[in-house]
């Protein structure tokens, strides 16, 4: 019997959850060290310059939080900040090479440790599992905007 989607949606979030602490646990190790709001201003920088105050309110955070977390970004390379001839008042901000490798760096990382983790599935219970997540993509790219 199908469960029912209150308890498929409280199971898939648990698995979110999990897997996002995982993560958060992994950034915050080794010599790129990360916040995991830092890796949204990647992540969102990625797509395509914005202001300091467009960043802060993708992020829903206050114009001086942002601003310090720009600043380490744009400390350790990975963002850089300019103002625009046209407006001399609004301080943007985009991905510099080195942020977009970092970006890269961290998506394939955090591949690899998923995979470690799976790495120990039955073959049947894999396919299980992809089979599900196809479903699930497909399902959540309909109904989650772009941005």
């Amino acid at each position: 019997m199908a469960k029912k989607p209150t308890n498929t949606s409280r199971d898939l979030l648990a698995v979110t959850w999990l897997l996002m602490r995982s993560f958060q646990a992994r950034m915050r190790q080794g010599e790129r060290r990360l916040e995991p709001a830092h890796v949204g201003i990647l992540a969102r920088t990625s797509i395509a310059a914005c202001s300091l105050t467009e960043l802060a309110q993708h992020q829903a955070v206050r114009l001086p939080t942002m601003s310090k977390s720009v600043a380490l970004l744009v400390e350790r390379g990975w963002l850089e900040r300019w103002t625009p001839e046209d407006n001399r008042r609004q301080i943007m901000v985009r991905l510099t090479p080195e942020g977009r490798r970092t970006l890269a760096w961290m998506k394939r990382d955090a591949e690899r440790h998923v995979a470690r983790m799976l790495a120990d599935l039955a073959a049947a219970d894999r396919a299980q599992v992809d089979a599900g997540l196809k479903i699930l993509l497909e399902t959540l790219r309909l109904n989650v905007p772009t941005q």
